[in-house]
């Protein structure tokens, strides 16, 4: 069976949308990102727990700051690219 619709819009390559570069692929072909430290990933878990419940807000506060990771331009970049 056929349908009578046909698309008005232009056709748009978007191969390079779903793309990554920067990590390294696995044996099954999955993009893998780099590993970080262990100071970066005690940050990271700080800094999600901000605004739970039963924590003290100004002490996570405190401890983000003591292990906020310095980051340049370019990591930022890489870990939230643009859309």
């Amino acid at each position: 069976m056929t349908h009578s619709y046909t698309n008005p819009s232009e056709k748009v390559d978007t191969s390079n949308v779903e793309s990554d570069s920067t990590g390294h692929v696995d044996e099954h072909g999955w993009t893998v990102k780099p590993p970080i430290s262990d100071r970066e990933c005690i940050y990271k878990a700080l800094d999600n727990s901000r605004q739970i419940a039963g924590l003290d807000r100004k002490q996570v506060a405190r401890l983000c700051d003591e292990f906020e990771v310095e980051r340049t331009a370019e990591e930022l970049q890489n870990e939230y690219p643009p859309l």
